[in-house]
């Protein structure tokens, strides 16, 4: 699939890659069962997972049966995602590509956006054509998941800069938010072995009312949200939302 112009995303999560050690096998796999559950996925059905990343959710899928296909822009990514699937003996399908350029049609059973991999783009039509590229990726009547960082809890809890240490990484963002289109612009300060490399990256951050609109421009409907793998709502006091938008069986 055609690669897309740069952007800081080319460099910056191949030095994220230690950021991936944050989150527990714990969380992932009640994060797996939730997608499985509300996806309607079952062993031998087709998952779109993209971005994939290293694998979080799409090995665990994998080994469930689904049959993953992973796209991303990160080689490193998916060359790590391969050696493990290898390792683990489970079969999955990857591709590079820039997510606003793959070209699939009415292929998967469910696909999904996980981890808050949306919002990368300046323009707001680009993040739109994400979602439906990912509508158009599904079969009528497959189901799509966004998983993304809620603005409500954003600007509840905003702060400047923070920090963490993973493994032998040190990790610093220091942030500035744009009230006037809703994007959070940040430099990320990364420090391994005496090394410090810094990255500058910007992410539009979305209300839920906001999603409903772009999931129905696209012609997502039976839209749906909540604020937790519980199916609790969405609040200010929910970091991350799940937003769900199936794509009619007529389509």
């Amino acid at each position: 699939m055609p690669l897309k112009d740069s952007g800081w995303w080319d460099d910056f999560f191949p030095a994220f890659r230690p950021y991936f050690g944050l989150i527990s096998e714990k969380q992932t796999n009640a994060q797996v069962r939730y997608i499985m559950k509300k996806l309607n996925l079952k062993p031998g059905m087709k998952f779109l997972d993209c971005a994939c990343g290293i694998g979080r959710i799409s090995l665990p899928l994998a080994k469930k049966g689904v049959r993953v296909t992973g796209v991303d822009i990160t080689q490193s990514y998916l060359d790590e995602l391969s050696k493990r699937a290898k390792r683990k003996g489970l079969k999955i399908n990857v591709a590079r590509a820039d997510m606003r350029r793959i070209n699939y049609y009415s292929e998967f059973d469910a696909d999904g956006n996980l981890g808050g991999s949306f919002g990368y783009f300046e323009k707001e039509s680009d993040n739109r054509l994400v979602l439906k590229k990912m509508y158009r990726a599904l079969k009528p009547g497959g189901k799509f998941m966004l998983h993304v960082i809620n603005r409500d809890w954003i600007m509840a809890n905003y702060q400047t800069r923070d920090w963490q240490k993973v493994a032998d990484t040190k990790m610093m963002e220091e942030r500035h938010f744009d009230y006037r289109t809703s994007t959070n612009y940040a430099t990320w300060h990364i420090i391994k072995d005496g090394r410090e490399e810094s990255f500058n990256l910007s992410v539009r951050i979305y209300s839920f009312h906001e999603l409903i609109a772009m999931f129905e421009s696209v012609g997502f409907t039976d839209i749906e949200g909540y604020g937790s793998i519980n199916d609790d709502p969405i609040s200010r006091d929910s970091v991350m939302t799940y937003i769900f938008g199936s794509k009619p069986k007529g389509k």
